[in-house]
């Protein structure tokens, strides 16, 4: 698990973790470690365990809702919820991606899924925290304010505006526990980076 950037990274770094490879056991060790650090009561903790050896459950989980083939029962990208016609790859896409690129960040065109997809999102938050640290030790004072307001203001115009929807997608259509946790995890995590904005 990566701890060396501070607690908030390392939970943005254990959530688009598995939103990135669901049946990966690093990932899911990831996760557990940080809850193990900052979440002991979380009941998914105890969910994370009962797959620490075969997480490939969690994988065929998470695709039947996220990924297809079939019918899509949580989108996992941001534009379905806010272009108002239930689309990816809208101008909210567009919008996500121009926000990566203020510190640099691209989306590999081999990769299938695009800018909005909430790993992404996850993992650009990861990046801003992981820098803010970096340049905290260096004493660089306006960088650190600099990157911490480019994540708050991310999470206002983005990732604050679904998560929730996303979340309670999840807990509706999950067959295995482990998921309904993690979306309550991940959205009182969220709501709580959300609510450090607003105060």
């Amino acid at each position: 698990m990566t701890t060396q950037y501070g607690p908030t990274a390392t939970a943005y770094h254990a959530f688009k973790s598995m939103m990135f490879a669901p049946s990966d056991l690093n990932a899911l060790a990831g996760l557990i470690a940080y809850l193990q650090q900052a979440r002991p009561e979380s009941p998914l903790l105890s969910e994370a365990m009962k797959f620490s050896s075969d997480s490939s459950e969690l994988e065929f989980d998470f695709n039947r809702m996220c990924i297809g083939p079939y019918k899509l029962l949580v989108a996992p990208y941001e534009s379905v919820y806010l272009s108002g016609n239930h689309q990816i790859f809208t101008e909210e896409t567009v919008k996500v991606a121009q926000f990566y690129q203020q510190i640099g960040l691209i989306i590999d065109d081999s990769f299938n899924e695009p800018a909005d997809f909430i790993g992404n999102e996850l993992e650009f938050l990861y990046c801003l925290h992981a820098m803010a640290s970096e340049q905290h030790a260096l004493d660089k004072h306006e960088y650190v304010a600099a990157l911490h307001e480019l994540a708050n203001e991310f999470l206002e115009m983005h990732l604050g505006r679904w998560i929730t929807p996303f979340c309670e997608g999840i807990i509706q259509h999950a067959t295995q526990a482990f998921w309904r946790e993690f979306a309550k995890e991940l959205l009182h995590f969220i709501n709580e980076q959300h609510q450090t904005v607003k105060h």
